[in-house]
């Protein structure tokens, strides 16, 4: 893999940082978060603006993109702590492009912001792969799914069930008969709901297989979601530890603080590779099981210590909440646990220890 980021990526990267930080100011998300709502008129701007086109085909309206790109795009979302569902609706978006039923005449819409996707996959076990709705002779769905991102928001949900005892997607409409959501307060602050289905009406739109790919792609891109939150926080340790004076200097020459520092810098790097090497393991058409949760692991378990050596470094200063350090603080430990915490990514790796991998 080439460690280097092309001349297109870096503009990409670029383009999508300088448009968060002016449309997007921390104030804003602040109020979102004590209103537990979502930015509504951000995502209008991002859809206008096609950043979501990175991770669909031509053939459906989007930009062709790798899903390196769309990596990319998550990261800088995740350094400015937007509350918009780009994980989410690219997840649901990429797995409607890939069902062979109905789901990829969906993608425009998607494309075109009529179309606000969250996959629904968790039930009361908390486990991936462990679906029990099943879907009913009738084309309807009775049941409930826990830890929806977005879910009170979205316009569609992209629920897992099992129908003929195989693992399929249907496609729910969130506004229709038959569909409540709960909210619940999550760590990070941003929306979540549990889900309840009574004879919802559903639309089969992909079989097996795509659940497990929606998985290992979710799971992928939080791990960047992590290295975001982590970035986010060196870079506002750094720069006040060059600014904050004590005994008649910066605190940033000092040794222990700059060792503080570089252990922030090394763990993100480490953490980066490791995730987009398995997005680009993805774009190989890989399963990449293994790779995924190896990255999702190191980013799920370097983002607390990270996060945590930043705040120690800014001491006091860091605690609050009108330092925007803490938006980093809650939101990288949340992306921690979601798509598969520490130990779960590293019991996917457990399970297939005994397969030969090629890391080179």
């Amino acid at each position: 893999m080439d460690l280097d980021l092309s001349e297109t990526q870096r503009l990409l990267q670029e383009t999508v940082r300088r448009f968060l930080e002016a449309e997007a100011p921390f104030d804003r998300i602040r109020k979102l978060e004590a209103d537990q709502g979502w930015d509504a008129g951000l995502w209008e701007k991002i859809v206008a603006q096609g950043f979501l086109g990175v991770a669909f085909g031509e053939a459906h309206g989007g930009s062709g993109g790798r899903l390196l790109d769309l990596g990319l795009v998550v990261e800088e979302f995740a350094r400015r702590a937007v509350m918009v569902p780009i994980l989410e609706v690219a997840v649901a978006g990429r797995a409607l492009q890939a069902c062979s039923e109905l789901g990829p005449s969906r993608v425009p819409e998607v494309l075109a912001g009529a179309l606000v996707p969250v996959p629904a996959l968790l039930e009361v076990s908390d486990r991936f792969g462990d679906v029990q709705l099943e879907i009913a002779p009738s084309g309807t769905l009775t049941g409930t799914k826990h830890f929806v991102d977005y879910g009170q928001h979205a316009t569609h949900h992209l629920v897992a069930a099992r129908d003929g005892g195989q693992e399929a997607f249907f496609l729910v409409d969130a506004r229709a008969r038959g569909v409540s959501c709960e909210p619940l307060l999550s760590l990070g602050r941003t929306p979540v709901a549990v889900v309840h289905y009574a004879e919802a009406p559903a639309q089969r739109v992909g079989g097996e297989g795509g659940v497990a790919a929606a998985i290992r792609l979710g799971r992928a891109l939080a791990a960047l979601q992590c290295v975001g939150s982590m970035q986010a926080s060196l870079d506002q340790t750094v720069a006040y530890a060059n600014t904050r004076e004590q005994f008649g200097q910066a605190i940033g020459r000092f040794q222990a603080v700059r060792h503080h520092c570089a252990n922030m810098a090394s763990r993100v790097t480490s953490a980066r590779l490791l995730a987009l090497e398995a997005l680009s393991a993805l774009d190989r058409g890989e399963e990449a099981d293994v790779r995924v949760a190896a990255a999702k692991a190191a980013a799920s378990r370097s983002a607390p210590e990270v996060l945590m050596l930043g705040h120690q470094v800014h001491g006091g200063n860091g605690v609050i909440e009108e330092n925007d350090l803490y938006f980093f603080t809650l939101r990288g430990k949340e992306r921690s646990l979601a798509w598969g915490s520490v130990e779960e990514c590293l019991a996917v790796m457990a399970d297939r220890v005994d397969e030969e991998v090629d890391w080179l």
